[in-house]
């Protein structure tokens, strides 16, 4: 039989695994793993990794360490902890110099728990990818020869017909044939259609001018240079800049708004969101890392030009910084003057009328021909937009009435003066 003695010694074991058992169910939370991913890098990115200190701690393992509760009143709002006298509170506080993490009262818990149960998780497995692989990316459109290919063949096949025929006469066989009549004679239907002196010279006249048509718009083509795609010393995506972050182009080229040139990006610019994200958490469409783990390489090179060591997360002194040797794209002749700020203020024109569906462009190419005529068309059937556009204010009731209602395109403001581009 059990005495009293063993009875209570017997309890106390069981209480204690009862409560042993029982903090583990509390700290066994459930949690959406992707979705603490996410919250992850719009809310903790900036000051944490999982593997390594940044700011602040690394936060693998953090569930270990402190208590569900604990967790859910340090995340929402840690002042009020500390406050309270919480020693890990404090104890966290002191260890990093009196930092002062933000609070996040919008957070639910189950966002916590999702966020704890990334840091327990840590990122999907990576993969390689291939360059070129996605889908839904537009690309500069590969010219198509085939037309001057099936031409020069034609026109090669004609030359040679051609002048079997005007060279007969010094062809003669011993036998006083030439070989044109002999395939006559034989019944051969080439051979009766080059002895035809009339077909010979129609034939002639409308080759020639199909060449010369040809030749043509070969000449007007010289300097349109339309899907002109080079490669970038940077492999930049603006399909993941302007199409999947929604960063608008003026962000970047800003001085498209005020100046005559849209202008290139300085690398600062670049670091704005760069010193925060290296490119080892970019994912593709599934979810999987296109990297393996480590620091994107081309972010690594605006880093190289710059000067940042992202390790110390600090700019190197006396760095001799290196420019990045962007190769330019749309280039207009410099007897032909354009102004980016004329086009987006007054104008108020988005930067795809002229540019094409940048937001889709994995490579940035030259969408438009860009050409005198591309531009006269464009005057003459783009309508000035008069609406909440202080430009044109004063503007806008003398046009009104000198043209009755009519569409008030920007030929009709002078569009296609020479002078307005050709000064």
């Amino acid at each position: 039989m059990y005495t009293t003695s063993k009875l209570k010694r017997f309890a106390s074991l069981f209480a204690v695994i009862a409560l042993m058992l029982f903090s583990s169910v509390a700290q066994a939370f459930e949690g959406d793993a992707k979705n603490g991913r996410k919250l992850f890098k719009q809310n903790c990115a900036s000051c944490h990794k999982l593997d390594k200190k940044l700011v602040g701690p690394a936060l693998t393992g953090v569930t270990d360490k402190y208590s569900e509760d604990w967790l859910l009143q340090w995340i929402r709002n840690n002042a009020e902890l500390r406050a309270s006298g919480d020693e890990d509170a404090l104890a966290i506080f002191e260890e990093y110099n009196g930092s002062v993490m933000s609070a996040f009262p919008a957070l639910s818990d189950q966002d916590i728990f999702d966020i704890l149960q990334y840091t327990i998780d840590g990122d999907p497995k990576p993969v390689v990818t291939t360059a070129g692989g996605g889908g839904g990316v537009a690309a500069a459109p590969a010219k198509d020869y085939s037309k001057e290919i099936v031409i020069g063949l034609g026109l090669l096949l004609f030359v040679m017909i051609s002048l079997l025929a005007r060279m007969k006469n010094t062809l003669r066989l011993v036998n006083g044939q030439d070989p044109v009549s002999i395939l006559d004679e034989a019944g051969w239907f080439w051979g009766r259609l080059i002895n035809n002196k009339g077909f010979v010279t129609v034939a002639t006249i409308v080759v020639t001018i199909a060449f010369l048509n040809q030749l043509y718009w070969f000449m007007m083509g010289i300097g349109v240079e339309q899907n002109y795609q080079p490669e970038q010393p940077i492999a930049f995506s603006h399909a993941l800049h302007a199409g999947e972050n929604q960063i608008d182009c003026n962000y970047c080229h800003s001085s498209a708004r005020h100046s005559k040139h849209s202008g290139i990006p300085s690398a600062n610019v670049c670091m704005n969101c760069h010193m925060y994200v290296d490119g080892s958490e970019i994912t593709d469409d599934a979810g999987n890392l296109k990297y393996d783990g480590e620091r994107s390489p081309e972010i690594a090179k605006i880093y190289a030009a710059i000067g940042w060591d992202a390790d110390e997360r600090g700019y190197i002194e006396n760095y001799e910084q290196q420019p990045i040797k962007w190769v330019r794209i749309h280039n207009l002749p410099d007897l032909a003057y354009f102004n980016h700020s004329q086009h987006v203020n007054a104008g108020q024109l988005e930067c795809q009328e002229c540019h094409g569906p940048v937001e889709t462009m994995e490579e940035m190419y030259q969408y438009s021909e860009l050409t005198m005529g591309w531009c006269i068309n464009c005057h003459r059937e783009t309508e000035v937009q008069f609406e909440k556009n202080g430009y044109y204010q004063d503007f806008h009731e003398e046009l009104t009435e000198k043209y009755h209602g009519e569409k008030i395109t920007a030929e009709k403001i002078g569009g296609l003066e020479c002078g307005k581009c050709h000064y």
